[in-house]
């Protein structure tokens, strides 16, 4: 007779720093995986990408990145299905599109609406379209919300 192996109901992490965002990642090929920024005061922050280690019952990390400021906001593109690249976004100073792709993160896109000057209104959040995830929204702290299609990088309507 075999026993059932038992789960954990709760799991913990002990990032190396205090966490500020944290976005779950709900693709069928990464199950419970989450990416959490940093909260440092300094201009350099960190993102690091975890994972449940099945055997071990516990989340390790498996990718860790810089990020300028740190991220107000972590999601994944939504793709339960897994017919899109890996793709990842942050906001903070810009809205940010990172690929996971073979083992790194790699920032593919800076989307942001203020070519002419340096200086840009920091981002509170924004969410991808579950229905057209090329397209996505996002907040400011200037009141404006600004529609983006990541594939073109160009804003379809700023509100």
């Amino acid at each position: 007779m075999t026993t059932p192996t038992t789960q954990k109901e709760i799991y913990t992490y002990d990032a190396p720093w205090s966490i500020y965002a944290m976005g779950w990642s709900n693709r069928r090929d990464h199950p419970f995986r989450l990416a959490i920024g940093s909260f440092i005061e300094e201009y350099c922050n960190k993102v690091q990408i975890v994972s449940l280690n099945d055997e071990k019952q516990e989340f390790e990390r498996r990718l860790e990145f810089d990020h300028p400021y740190p991220a107000t906001k972590i999601t994944w593109l939504p793709d339960r299905a897994v017919r899109r690249l890996d793709l990842m976004g942050t906001s903070g100073d810009y809205m940010r599109i990172w690929e996971v792709k073979d083992g790194s993160v790699n920032l593919i896109h800076t989307l942001t609406n203020n070519k002419l000057t340096d200086y840009c209104a920091p981002l509170t959040s924004f969410d991808w379209n579950d229905e057209d995830p090329r397209i996505l929204g996002n907040s400011s702290i200037d009141t404006t919300c600004t529609i983006w299609d990541i594939e073109s990088q160009q804003s379809l309507t700023q509100l």
